[in-house]
């Protein structure tokens, strides 16, 4: 037996027995209950990292979560399955309400604790009432979507767009799965970022039209097209009008509005890029305006330049408006309007936003526009 071939068999049982110790570890680990954590605070750290722009740690806790939660995961499915060992247990039947005192009865507190937290969860008609249901989203409930939400983030910032690719998809096929519904949202908008990246403008519409999915008054075309019944009057009273009669609370939706607004403006759909940031504009009067009302006392809306020269004494409100491109969407409505030979409409918006713009920049825009 030469050295060479001694090295690959010792290799080879090696191998084997490690596989071996790390199936026995996975199997007494799923039966003993995990250590007390929370691996939720651990994600809690993994955004912190993300944020303060440290990746290897949020990386590592991230991953750290996702290993707390899988632990946790095989936990609970051990004790489920181990009701069912009981006769008793068995014959109470499948039915939640049936069961649960049986459990207590024989002090299975675990499982019980186990049931009344999924149940606290996502309420007890989401298992359709039935403990088989419950125990089939306990098998599934490793999956952690909010830490492979943190993952993809980093690996699309690292140019890693394939990676991105991969853990953001994995998100998209859990949203259930998220603690919290909304945030999938901001996952969306990711992966628009994303397909921005990689220059597939076809993922980039459709994610942002997912967003949008939600919005009642961007499905209402009767609304919509108010919008541009009242741009197209192209009159001198048109804008104050315009932003004295609508509203939309729905400001989840104005980014989507604003990047599909310049998206359609590039390929050649003025008329509903025109939709898209008007009705953007109105999302955000609206929230500056909500804002206002819980900042002044019997604050009512009175102009469009009072309602921006009172929001440019707030520098949350004008972080909020950059960070948004609030005050470039209102550029844009004038720009796309004008497009659209509306010039009354436009030169008017054009000429409020030149005096009372919160950003200076816009506001020289505007006032650039109107002198050529």
């Amino acid at each position: 037996m030469n050295a060479k071939f001694r090295y690959r068999l010792f290799f080879c049982i090696a191998f084997i027995c490690s596989s071996l110790g790390a199936v026995h570890a996975q199997k007494i680990s799923s039966v003993h209950k995990p250590l007390d954590f929370d691996y939720w605070l651990t994600l809690k750290e993994a955004q912190n990292a993300y944020e303060s722009g440290d990746f290897g740690d949020a990386l590592r806790y991230a991953e750290n979560a996702k290993r707390q939660r899988k632990d946790i995961s095989a936990w609970e499915v051990y004790v489920l399955d181990q009701t069912q060992k009981n006769a008793r247990v068995r014959k109470s039947g499948d039915y939640i309400d049936d069961l649960l005192p049986v459990l207590k009865e024989k002090e299975y507190n675990d499982a019980v604790a186990i049931i009344n937290k999924h149940v606290e969860l996502r309420g007890k008609d989401f298992f359709h009432g039935r403990f088989s249901e419950l125990q089939k989203w306990v098998a599934d409930d490793y999956k952690y979507p909010e830490a492979d939400f943190i993952i993809g983030k980093i690996y699309r910032l690292e140019g890693e767009n394939s990676f991105a690719q991969q853990y953001l998809n994995e998100v998209c096929n859990n949203f259930d799965r998220l603690d919290i519904p909304a945030m999938r949202y901001d996952i969306l908008y990711e992966m628009a970022e994303l397909a921005k990246d990689q220059n597939d403008m076809e993922a980039y519409e459709k994610n942002l039209e997912l967003i949008l999915k939600d919005d009642d008054l961007y499905k209402d075309t009767r609304f919509m097209n108010a919008l541009l019944r009242q741009i197209n009057q192209n009159n001198a009273t048109a804008v104050e009008k315009f932003f004295l009669l609508y509203r939309s609370s729905n400001d989840i939706s104005i980014r989507a509005l604003e990047e599909l607004g310049q998206y359609y403006t590039k390929i050649g759909k003025p008329e509903k890029a025109l939709q898209c940031v008007a009705l953007g504009s109105i999302a955000s009067v609206t929230k500056i305006e909500d804002i206002l009302k819980d900042r002044l006392i019997d604050y009512t809306y009175i102009s469009f330049p009072d309602l921006l020269t009172k929001a440019a004494q707030y520098n949350d409100i004008l972080v909020w408006g950059n960070e948004n491109r609030i005050w470039e969407m209102f550029y844009e409505l004038a720009r796309t309007a004008e497009g659209q030979n509306k010039l009354l409409f436009s030169q008017e918006l054009f000429s409020i936003l030149a005096k009372y713009d919160p950003e200076p920049y816009w506001r020289k825009e505007a006032e650039y526009h109107i002198r050529h």
